[in-house]
């Protein structure tokens, strides 16, 4: 039987969003958000966490935590060590 997110206790998000805030938050992340929000899909961006703070648990938690990431590469996003930590969990 195959499961899904919403039937899966396991998964705390349905999705994470990888991205570079600064790159994309006023555009094309708020939009995306906010589709996905508007389908009814849980989803996670990390627009609480300070920026150049270090990966945190309570960030690992939600990627570990989510049935799937959508990365969202932009120009500079290989020079942000934020993006590439989150990418590598």
């Amino acid at each position: 039987m195959s499961s899904t997110s919403s039937s899966n206790p396991q998964w705390i998000n349905e999705v994470f969003i990888n991205f570079r805030g600064e790159d994309t938050r006023q555009s094309f992340i708020s939009h995306l958000y906010a589709a996905l929000k508007n389908a009814g899909i849980n989803t996670y961006i990390d627009r609480q966490l300070p920026k150049g703070t270090e990966l945190g648990p309570e960030l690992s938690r939600a990627i570990q935590g989510s049935h799937i990431s959508i990365v969202v590469f932009s120009k500079r996003y290989t020079e942000s060590s934020w993006c590439l930590n989150e990418l590598k969990q």
